[in-house]
């Protein structure tokens, strides 16, 4: 393979991971807009990722406590996401500790 081969294989592999990346933000967009909209105002800064697949709505916070909280709002959130003509059967709430948590006893 020669070098003018090797750099069209590299365009190709960075277009596929930059549209990736920018579908990926665009979706992420979209269900924050919809989480904003469906939870309290003190969430706005708690929710740290959201991912939609099947009808399985995910929803990350960095804190256990506002994890907890959010379960309490699955009915809203679905109610928000149908108005949006998105189909939310199921919401889960997970915790992804922010990279400046302490650990525990730290």
């Amino acid at each position: 393979m020669d070098n003018l081969d090797r750099l069209a294989v590299m365009r190709e592999i960075n277009s596929f991971h930059d549209s990736e990346f920018v579908r990926r933000a665009r979706r992420w967009q979209q269900l924050k807009k919809i989480l904003d909209k469906a939870l309290p105002p003190e969430f706005m800064t708690k929710v740290s990722y959201a991912n939609l697949d099947n009808g399985k709505l995910t929803i990350f916070s960095d804190a256990p406590e506002w994890t907890s909280r959010m379960r309490f709002y699955s009915a809203e959130i679905i109610e928000f996401f149908e108005k949006e003509n998105l189909k939310v059967v199921d919401v889960q709430a997970r915790t992804i500790p922010s990279p400046e948590a302490k650990p525990p006893g730290g």
